[in-house]
C-alpha cells in the first residue's frame, strides 16, 4: 500500500551544534540519505515527497537517491532547533506545518510526516497507519513516557485544517512550549487553551516535570490522536524481528542491523 503525500525536513552543517543530539553523526549527514530513501521508498512508496529545507549550508542529492516525484522548499532562514531557536517556529515544526498546509492545498486523503533520521520497516506500515486514522484524526508514536512522538506520524483529511488552527492558535515558541506538548494539544478536543501553560517550560525541574504530567493527562483524557500499533521512535530496546517498526536517533550498531535485515 503507497501513500499519497510524504512531508519531511532538511538541515545539515559541519558547524558544531549548540544543542544536545542523539545517535550517530552519520544520521544527521548526506551520507545518510540514500539509506533514508531506500527506507521510505520501499517501505512506503510514496507518490510525491515535499522537503522543507531549514536553509541548509549542506544540501543532499536528493535526485541521485531516488526516482520517486519531490520538490524542495528552501526557507529564507535557519529557524534552528526547538531548544535555542529565536523564531516562533524551530526548522522541524515549519517542516511539518508547511507540509500540512501543503496537504490541506492538496487535498489528499493521507499526510505522512518522515523526519530526516527516521528508518521504517515494514510492508504494512501504510496500512497500519492508515487503519489507525480511521479511528482518529491523527496518529502519533508513543512514548514511554505520557507524551508522544512524532517522527514519523500521520493525519487525515478530517484532522489536517482543526491541526494546523489549533497549533497556529498556541502563543508560545518552540522553546518555551516543545513541539511534541505543541502537538498533543493540538491534537485534543474540548481542551482549553489555558492548559498550554502547564507545558511552559521552567528552570525548576519540580514545577517543571510536575505541569508536564498534569499537562499530559489532560491531554490523554481529550485526545483525538491514536497510538502507532507499532513502535519504535526514539524508544528503546528495538526488536528487529518485529513486522512493522521505525526508529530514529540510530548508533552505528543500530544502523548496521537494520542494513542487514533490508539488504540495502
Amino acid at each position: 500500500m503507497s501513500c499519497e503525500l510524504v512531508t519531511s525536513g532538511w538541515y545539515a552543517s559541519n558547524e558544531p551544534r549548540s544543542y544536545r543530539t542523539d545517535g550517530d553523526d552519520f544520521i544527521r549527514s548526506p551520507a545518510f540519505r540514500p539509506l533514508w530513501w531506500k527506507s521510505l521508498d520501499r517501505f512506503v512508496k510514496p507518490q510525491h515527497v515535499f522537503i522543507v529545507d531549514s536553509h541548509s549550508p549542506v544540501k543532499p542529492d536528493d535526485a541521485a537517491c531516488t526516482d520517486t516525484s519531490f520538490q524542495h522548499a528552501e526557507l529564507l532562514i535557519n529557524p534552528g532547533h526547538s531548544q535555542n531557536g529565536k523564531t516562533h517556529y524551530c526548522g522541524a515544526m515549519a517542516a511539518v506545518i508547511m507540509g500540512l498546509e501543503f496537504a490541506l492545498l492538496n487535498d489528499v486523503e493521507m499526510f505522512l510526516y518522515v523526519e530526516q533520521d527516521a528508518l521504517l520497516y515494514g510492508d504494512a506500515i501504510v496500512e497500519k497507519t492508515k487503519s489507525a486514522l480511521r479511528r482518529k484524526d491523527l496518529v502519533f508514536g508513543k512514548s514511554a513516557a505520557l507524551d508522544i512522538q512524532q517522527s514519523f506520524f500521520g493525519a487525515n483529511k478530517r484532522g489536517i485544517r482543526n491541526f494546523l488552527s489549533a497549533l497556529h492558535s498556541i502563543k508560545f515558541s518552540d522553546k518555551q512550549v516543545a513541539p511534541e506538548n505543541k502537538f498533543m494539544y493540538a491534537g485534543t478536543r474540548y481542551l482549553p487553551p489555558v492548559a498550554v501553560n502547564l507545558a511552559v517550560y521552567t528552570p525548576v525541574d519540580k514545577l517543571r516535570r510536575a505541569g508536564l504530567i498534569l499537562f499530559s493527562m489532560a491531554c490523554a483524557m481529550c485526545r483525538n490522536y491514536e497510538f502507532l500499533p507499532f513502535g519504535y521512535g526514539r524508544e528503546r530496546p528495538l526488536n528487529f524481528n518485529d513486522d512493522v517498526f521505525y526508529f530514529q536517533h540510530a548508533s552505528v550498531e543500530e544502523i548496521s542491523q537494520y542494513r542487514k535485515l533490508t539488504g540495502f
